[in-house]
């Protein structure tokens, strides 16, 4: 009696067993003030519209605040009609938030890096990984970031800080890696404490220990010495801030 009485005790605690191990994330020891967003875009066509799509953060420059997401997130999601880098006549509004703080939002204006010419179907959507915003109205407690100007050396300690996109609530998760080595645009990173499925994470920055900001995340990047495929965010060097 008492050994059924066990099976059928053990029966009951094991789904809550798995589901808490589970749900418990390895994310690193390191943390950051709060620095990322998620994008809310809501289209003209509404069947495309995204209520809680990749991430995103501010940047500072000089006395001015920018909003920086993932270009190639328009590869994803783009309604019927995009060609190229433009969205007008296609996003009624575009906005970012904290997850864990949804009624916070920043809301966007002007595209800086508007192209008529760039494809978004083109190979170069993934070099210069950005998108580049005005901001209209910020209500969040979000810091905005800036750019580290010196080199990266091998082997030191670098950040993803955001949420993937299985993640509904609460603080943003740090990740751990080491520089490995550029590739052009692309930083190579090898893998310290990072998360099951990397989805939802593009566009969040890549945080140096001071959390000066040096690269965007995008795409996985093969080394052609290796042949061993890496974890890639693009590096944000390059990224110039037009004049207003």
């Amino acid at each position: 009696m008492r050994s059924r009485f066990n099976l059928a005790l053990l029966a009951i605690l094991l789904p809550f067993t798995i589901t808490s191990c589970s749900g418990q994330e390895k994310t690193s020891a390191k943390s950051f003030p709060k620095i990322t967003l998620l994008n809310r875009i809501v289209f003209e066509q509404k069947e495309f519209d995204q209520a809680k799509f990749a991430c995103a953060f501010l940047l500072k420059q000089g006395q001015d605040t920018f909003a920086v997401t993932a270009k190639h997130l328009m590869k994803i999601i783009k309604p019927d009609g995009i060609k190229v880098r433009s969205f007008d006549g296609f996003v009624k509004q575009w906005s970012l938030f904290p997850l864990d703080n949804p009624n916070q939002t920043v809301q966007l204006g002007k595209l800086l890096n508007e192209s008529k010419s760039e494809k978004l179907e083109d190979k170069s959507t993934y070099d210069n990984d950005w998108l580049l915003f005005t901001i209209k109205n910020n209500t969040t407690t979000i810091k905005p970031l800036t750019i580290r100007t010196t080199a990266l050396i091998p082997n030191e300690k670098l950040y993803v800080v955001g949420w993937t996109r299985k993640m509904e609530g609460g603080a943003q998760r740090v990740y751990e890696f080491e520089y490995y080595k550029t590739i052009g645009n692309r930083i190579l990173l090898k893998e310290v404490i990072v998360p099951e499925q990397f989805g939802g994470l593009s566009g969040a920055p890549l945080l140096d220990e001071q959390g000066l900001v040096v690269g965007i995340v995008s795409n996985g990047t093969q080394d052609p010495e290796t042949g061993k495929k890496y974890f890639s965010p693009c590096s944000i060097q390059s990224l110039v801030v037009p004049k207003l």
